[in-house]
């Protein structure tokens, strides 16, 4: 399988794969705001076939670090450190509170159909 094989500053974080079907990603991102910065070095993905949600690290780089991805073929990669499925249930709970909460933040007011 393909998988990234990750370093920071020569160290290995890790050797993330999630097989022939699914997402694999590593991401570093910058947030800087008024009340915030941050650094994040993320290795994760998902696993289509079951819908399971992976992840191998999640660090903190430095203003100099180097970051290396190495990409190649192995035929078994390190065990995530997470992994989760989604819960449909709680998804569903979850879009019900956000558009309550939008509702009442633009004064619109919810109906509900009568039941027959």
């Amino acid at each position: 399988m393909r998988a990234f094989q990750v370093y920071i500053n020569g160290e290995r974080v890790c050797l993330a794969g999630i097989g022939d079907n699914g997402v694999l990603t590593a991401i570093v991102s910058w947030v800087v705001a008024p009340d915030r910065e941050e650094m994040d070095l993320s290795v994760g993905g998902l696993i289509s076939p079951v819908k399971e949600h992976v992840n191998w690290t999640n660090r903190h780089p430095r203003v100099g670090d180097e970051i290396k991805i190495k990409i190649i073929e192995r035929t078994s990669v390190d065990k995530p450190k997470s992994r989760h499925r989604d819960d449909p249930a709680k998804d569903l709970e979850d879009q019900k509170k956000y558009v309550r909460r939008m509702a009442k933040q633009f004064g619109w007011k919810i109906q509900m159909p009568k039941p027959n």
